[in-house]
């Protein structure tokens, strides 16, 4: 009999143990499903960084041409990203952020040309490039006279007008003429000649002619 108790208590024991270790078990797991749980939702509801514009930036800053004539337009282009606010330097046009945006600019001279994007955060952005200018060529836009014939002694009335001339004159006396864009002067040739004016400057020479018949 005593042995029976004894075996019977041994048994219960045992099965305890064994219902402790599976309630530990399970405990651990709910634990471990629960932990798992929570980081998932952690993951789910985490905010996401949004780097897919980055800062202030400038996607495209060109000219149509890096070298041009004095007093002709050339076409300037930029673009610019997350910016509030853009200039260029010089300022020759006012400018506001876009994407793609041109406009013209006459330089008479070589000029390096800056622009800068600042963004909401007080960061900024600069590019830069020159553009070559040549000196204008000098142009004669008209030289005529008022008679093609004319008799000895009488006089003649001539008139021309020049653009980007330094100097202008006439052959073959060699006058030196004031170079204006409309000027007339008024002479007494004394032989059938032939008149050349000459207008010269730092982007070359123009010159024309015609005859005048003295009879």
């Amino acid at each position: 009999m005593r042995q029976i108790s004894i075996l019977l208590w041994i048994a219960l024991s045992l099965a305890g143990a064994r219902l402790g270790w599976v309630f530990l078990v399970r405990h651990d797991a709910r634990l471990r499903m629960a932990g798992t749980s929570q980081a998932r939702r952690e993951r789910t509801y985490q905010v996401p960084r949004d780097d897919s514009h980055g800062g202030v930036g400038i996607t495209q800053f060109y000219a149509r041409s890096g070298e041009m004539t004095a007093g002709d337009p050339n076409l300037i282009c930029y673009g610019v990203r997350n910016a509030r606010s853009v200039r260029i330097e010089p300022p020759v046009e006012s400018l506001t952020p876009a994407m793609n945006r041109c406009f013209f600019v006459e330089p008479n001279q070589d000029t390096t040309y800056t622009l800068v994007a600042e963004g909401t955060d007080g960061s900024q952005a600069s590019e830069s490039f020159r553009v070559r200018v040549k000196p204008a060529p000098p142009a004669i836009l008209m030289f005529t006279t008022s008679e093609r014939q004319i008799p000895k002694g009488e006089a003649v009335t001539l008139c021309y007008g020049v653009a980007h001339a330094g100097t202008v004159r006439m052959e073959p006396d060699g006058w030196q003429l004031p170079p204006l864009a409309k000027n007339c002067v008024r002479f007494y040739p004394k032989a059938t000649a032939t008149f050349t004016l000459i207008a010269s400057g730092d982007g070359g020479t123009d010159r024309k002619a015609f005859s005048v018949t003295v009879r």
